[in-house]
C-alpha cells in the first residue's frame, strides 16, 4: 500500500503543480482527472482479484457497428463501455437478448440496431414504482435514477422497437421465462450484492450452459457488484473485466 500511496502522491503533486503554473481552469480540471485516475488504479483487493484485460484482447476480428453519439446523460453507458458491448453483440449476433435495466433505453436501442434479427427483452421497474412501497425483500440502490426515468424513451416509435419486448417488474420476483431462449445478457439493474447475485443466477439458468454475460458498473463505487463477481471468479468461473471500463464478461 505504501508503494501505491507514493505513486498517487507523485501523480497528484506533479499534476496540480503543473496546473497551478498554467493558472488555467482547463489545466486544473485535467489535474483533477489525473488524480482521480490514480486513485481508481489502486483498486480494492476484491476488484483486483478479478482478472483484467484490455478490450483488444477480445477484438480478434474487425466488425462494423451502428453507433449514435450524443450528449451524455446520467445513467447512460459511457462510450468506452458501449463499444465493448456492441463489439460483442455484433460479433456473436444472438437471436434473443435480455437486458436488465432499461432506464431511458439508450443501450436497448443500440443492441437492437446492431443485432437486426434479434428479439431484445428489456426489464425495468414499473414507471410508477415508489421506494416506500417496495416489497422485494432485498435492498435496491440508484433511487436517484429510478425517480427520473422515462423508461424506453430512446426507442419509443423507432422501427427497431418492433423487436423490443419491454417488461415491467422487479427482477427479484419477475419470471425470467418471459425471455426464454436468451443467450446474451446485459446486467445493469440494481447494483447491490443481493440483486447482482439474483440477476446473475437467473440469467445463468436461462443460458442453460451456453451464453454471454456482461455486467456494468464493475468498480469500487459499486462494492456489491465487485464482491459478487469476485466470489464468482473464486468459485472457478472465468470472468474478466476490461481496463479503462466498467464492464466485466463471462462466457459459458
Amino acid at each position: 500500500m505504501k508503494k501505491y500511496l507514493q505513486i498517487l502522491r507523485g501523480v497528484s503533486l506533479s499534476a496540480f503543480s503543473h496546473a497551478l503554473r498554467k493558472r488555467s481552469f482547463d489545466e486544473l480540471e485535467y489535474a483533477a482527472h489525473l488524480t482521480s485516475g490514480a486513485i481508481g488504479k489502486i483498486g480494492s483487493t476484491e476488484i483486483r482479484s478479478i482478472p483484467m484485460v484490455w478490450p483488444d484482447a477480445i477484438m480478434q476480428e474487425p466488425v462494423s457497428v451502428n453507433l449514435r453519439i450524443g450528449k451524455y446523460e446520467d445513467g447512460m453507458l459511457p462510450i468506452e463501455d458501449l463499444l465493448i458491448l456492441l463489439y460483442l453483440i455484433v460479433r456473436y449476433q444472438p437471436s434473443v437478448v435480455l437486458e436488465i435495466g432499461t432506464y431511458m433505453g439508450h443501450t436497448t436501442r443500440a443492441i437492437a440496431e446492431n443485432c437486426p434479427d434479434a428479439i431484445v427483452h428489456t426489464l425495468d421497474l414499473p414507471p410508477d414504482f415508489r421506494p416506500d412501497q417496495d416489497r422485494a425483500g432485498i435492498p435496491k440502490d440508484d433511487f436517484h435514477l429510478i425517480q427520473k426515468r422515462v423508461v424506453g424513451r430512446e426507442f419509443s416509435g423507432h422501427p427497431c422497437a418492433s423487436r423490443i419486448r419491454q417488461h415491467f417488474g422487479d427482477s427479484a420476483s419477475w419470471d425470467f421465462r418471459h425471455a426464454e431462449g436468451a443467450s446474451f445478457f446485459f446486467i445493469d439493474g440494481a447494483h447491490t450484492y443481493e440483486y447482482i447475485k439474483n440477476d446473475t443466477e437467473k440469467c445463468l439458468g436461462l443460458a442453460k450452459g451456453s451464453g454471454t454475460l456482461l455486467w456494468h458498473d464493475v468498480d469500487d463505487r459499486h462494492p456489491g457488484v465487485v464482491k459478487y463477481l469476485s466470489e464468482l471468479h473464486g468459485s472457478g468461473k472465468r470472468i474478466v473485466r476490461f481496463a479503462q471500463s466498467q464492464i466485466a464478461l463471462m462466457r459459458v
